[in-house]
Formats: C-alpha cells, structure tokens, sequence
C-alpha cells in the first residue's frame, strides 16, 4: 500500500496525484481473489468519506464466490433473453443529454472504438459475465433519503476506488451489475427499503487490450471558472 505518510508535502502530493491518475476503469479482470481483509481495509479507510450531517447512508454488500456466481449467472441469463432492464436509478437516453456532457460521452466513444476495433463485441460479451470481476461492491443507500445521499454515496465510491488503488487493486464502477436488481437483492440479503446504486467491480487489472485504454478529460478551462 503506498504511504502517504511523510514529512514532504511534495512528495506526499505526488504521491496522491500518483494514486488518482493512475485509477482507471478496468473491464477484464484476472481471475486472482481479493481476500476478505483487503475488502474490510478498504471500506473501513472509505468510511472517512464526508456526508450530509454525518449521515453515513452508505452500506456495502459484497458479492464473491458462489453468491458472485450466481449473480452472473442470473444476469446472463436475463442478457441473453433480452429482458428489459430495471435499475433503482431511472436511465436517461444519451440523446437527451445536456449538450456538454453528451459531447464528453461521444468524444469517448469515438476515441475508444479507435483505440479497440471490436470494442463492441468485445464488451458486450465482457459485460455478459460482469467482467470477471472477483468482487463486486453492491453500494445503497435508503429509499426514504434527500437526494444529498446521492452525492454522499458518490463520494464514499470514489474513496473506495482510490483506496483500492493506492492498495494496488483495480475497480470498474458499472451500469452493468445493477441492470437487473431482483437479482442482486435475492443473492445478497438486500431489503426493499434500499435503493441499489451502483457495483463497483474490484480486482487485479488483466493484461488485456481493453484495459490499455485511458480515456482524456475535459480542459481545465472547461469545467473551472474564476469571476474576477
């Protein structure tokens, strides 16, 4: 695990900048285990994340071994026979998007399938068995909650990531693993009185093509404005 403990800013600086831009989302996972210490160390240091009033309504469930199977292979099987997705979160079509970020979301793609020809075939059957991932982070949050829990278990997600990768692991935050969400609450316990926001995928990077790809962002004069 990298320090960040030290007497130099600089270098501690440098150290954190290191962790952020080296986190990427990765789609094809190797098939080494993720050991349930690891997974505790991550949340307990992601619990410092900051939320409205203290509120805290994180929690985490963790689908691994054969619970993690049996998602996928529910998932799969839904895939497969087309069914229509029912994600807690309501999806809204890219089309409808704002302008701006909508022109992010195609600069992304058109960059992507130049990077990987057969990206779309790729990932689709990728996504299929949820990209092999050895973890998957269930995050909810209450149903009965302000939309600020929304922002809230946004942050402690980031958190959760950057720590994974300051422990050398990888993660993948996906639309994918909260498609079908009977599923997921059936195999993990989660109660109806949770809204399911998102699986993080978490594991050790696969030496494949698609997790060569490192995608841009944004200017800086884009996205930050000084009034004076």
């Amino acid at each position: 695990m990298m320090s960040l403990v030290t007497h130099n800013k600089e270098e501690a600086t440098m150290e954190f900048e290191k962790v952020v831009k080296s986190r990427h989302s990765v789609r094809n996972f190797t098939d080494q285990a993720v050991s349930k210490q690891t997974i505790c160390e991550i949340i307990e240091i992601a619990q410092q994340s900051p939320s409205w009033f203290n509120s805290q309504p994180w929690k985490v469930y963790v689908a691994m071994d054969k619970l993690l199977e049996n998602i996928k292979t529910e998932c799969s099987k839904n895939n497969r026979a087309k069914k229509p997705a029912e994600p807690d979160f309501p999806v809204m079509d890219r089309n409808e998007w704002n302008v701006r970020t909508k022109a992010n979301m195609e600069k992304w793609r058109h960059d992507i399938v130049h990077h990987l020809s057969d990206f779309d075939d790729t990932q689709n059957e990728a996504g299929l068995s949820l990209y092999n991932a050895p973890v998957i982070l269930y995050l909810t949050i209450p149903k009965n909650s302000s939309l600020w829990s929304v922002f809230d278990a946004g942050s402690f997600g980031q958190t959760i990531m950057l720590t994974a990768k300051d422990m050398g692991l990888d993660t993948l935050p996906n639309y994918n693993s909260v498609r079908f969400p009977k599923i997921v609450r059936h195999q993990l316990g989660i109660p109806d009185s949770e809204t399911l926001v998102v699986g993080i995928s978490l594991g050790y990077a696969k030496d494949a093509t698609p997790n060569t790809h490192s995608t841009g962002r944004a200017t800086l004069d884009d996205v930050l404005k000084f009034n004076n």
